[in-house]
C-alpha cells in the first residue's frame, strides 16, 4: 500500500522492490512442520502465501512499467493519461520476469462498444 498504491511514483516503487525482494528472499527459507494429509492449515497457508507474494510481485512490476495515469492507477510522475502508448493490457511472466502486452478488444460481439475518453472530474 505504501509504495505501489493507487497513488505512486518510480521512487517509492523503488524502495517497495527493495521491501519484496527481502520478503521473496525470506520466503525461500519458509517452511512447516505439520506434515499431515488431512485438514492441514499450515500447509494452505503457505500455498496462500507464495500466491500473494506472486501477485504482489506481478503487481508491482506492471505498475512499475506503465508510465501514465489512468482511472484508479495515479502515478505522481506520470500524470497524464496516454492512450497512444498504454491503451493495452500488461501481463507479467514470473519465470522470466518479463512483460508481455495484449491488445484491449475493442469490438464486443454481444454491444455496443464503450467509447474511450478522459474521466470527467
Amino acid at each position: 500500500q505504501d509504495d505501489f498504491g493507487v497513488f505512486r511514483t518510480a521512487d517509492l516503487m523503488k524502495e517497495g522492490f527493495m521491501k519484496l525482494d527481502e520478503l521473496k528472499d525470506r520466503l525461500n527459507y519458509a517452511s512447516i512442520t505439520d506434515k499431515s494429509d488431512c485438514f492441514n492449515t499450515a500447509r494452505i497457508e503457505a500455498l496462500e502465501l507464495d500466491n500473494l507474494m506472486a501477485t504482489a510481485l506481478s503487481t508491482a512490476h506492471c505498475a512499475d512499467t506503465r508510465t501514465e495515469s489512468r482511472g484508479a492507477h495515479a502515478r505522481y510522475d506520470y500524470p497524464d493519461r496516454d492512450d497512444k502508448n498504454w491503451l493495452k493490457h500488461s501481463v507479467y511472466l514470473p519465470e522470466c520476469e518479463r512483460i508481455l502486452f495484449r491488445e484491449v478488444n475493442m469490438t464486443p460481439k454481444h454491444m455496443d462498444p464503450i467509447p474511450v475518453k478522459e474521466r470527467d472530474h
